[in-house]
């Protein structure tokens, strides 16, 4: 639980399924909207899809819990940019390593990052990076943790702003808040593994609760 004093967000983390002879793409579909279908099968790995059916049974179980009808999954929109949103509410989505995780707010815009902590060539993202930022990590005890500190924080921010790619240089991150085109967002960090960084980005402050769910209460809803 985490506490702030101000509006509440859920998030609820689940594993996927490691046994796909039965929980397969196809079978997850019956969970789902027919309008779900054609961007699911955009994926040519079966893996690939199942998080992304996984994604979408977390947000028709926020929806469900929240009142509201789940007939609003067939009412996602993408922006220019691929940020998916619903009219008058907000979610984000972030897989890595198994996990599947969502932050469904009813009322401010939210962006959340999860990334596994594993060994990785740092020199290959350096252009992602402003000078000051790189100088950072590559000064800092521990470059790889520093390297991740910066990425959930740039990852989460850039959802919840909903900018693509090119406009990660102007998003300024901190401990606890980032900055976009002078608008201010807050940070806070969850822990639910020990070997992965989670940070989501708030338009305000809010109360986290933190929920992990196994995947078969999922198909219960």
């Amino acid at each position: 639980m985490f506490h702030n004093n101000k509006r509440m967000l859920t998030i609820w983390i689940v594993k996927t399924p490691k046994n796909h002879a039965v929980w397969t793409k196809h079978r997850l579909l019956k969970e789902l909207p027919e309008s779900l279908y054609k961007r699911a099968n955009r994926y040519l790995e079966e893996e690939s899809a199942i998080r992304f059916l996984t994604g979408r049974l977390l947000l028709k179980r926020a929806i469900y819990l929240n009142g509201l009808p789940t007939s609003l999954l067939e009412e996602i929109h993408y922006s220019e940019y691929g940020k998916p949103s619903l009219a008058g509410h907000n979610f984000s989505i972030s897989h890595s390593n198994g996990y599947v995780i969502l932050a469904f707010s009813t009322k401010f815009s939210i962006g959340i990052d999860i990334e596994k902590k594993k060994s990785i060539n740092l020199k290959l993202f350096k252009y992602l990076f402003a000078a000051p930022e790189w100088e950072s990590i590559i000064k800092a005890e521990n470059p790889l943790e520093k390297f991740y500190w910066f990425w959930v924080r740039k990852e989460a921010l850039l959802k919840a702003v909903g900018c693509s790619l090119k406009d990660l240089m102007q998003l300024e991150v901190f401990e606890h808040h980032g900055m976009f085109k002078d608008t201010y967002y807050y940070f806070e960090s969850f822990d639910f593994d020990a070997d992965f960084n989670g940070i989501v980005a708030t338009k305000e402050k809010a109360d986290f609760d933190a929920e992990l769910i196994e995947f078969n209460d999922l198909l219960k809803e």
